[in-house]
């Protein structure tokens, strides 16, 4: 884990931004999901909801564009 240069507001799931909570830190992780190609990720480092290992957000749906079955899941 890194520290970033310059830290980052937070901005919540829900779309708010807490003026207080700021991302600070980036590591490099390899990911590995059943039918998708293997990868390494800059990943911003947050404390997550709970139950949750990590998030994907707009910069990994951008680049990589899965497809999703939102019904199914």
């Amino acid at each position: 884990m890194s520290e970033l240069p310059e830290k980052i507001p937070l901005i919540i799931l829900d779309s708010s931004e807490s003026p207080s909570l700021f991302v600070t830190h980036h590591t490099k992780y390899m990911v590995e999901i059943p039918s998708f190609p293997s990868f390494e990720w800059d990943f911003l480092v947050i404390d997550t909801p709970k139950g949750e290992d990590l998030i994907f957000g707009f910069d990994f749906l951008n680049h990589f564009n899965p497809s999703i079955d939102w019904t199914q899941g």
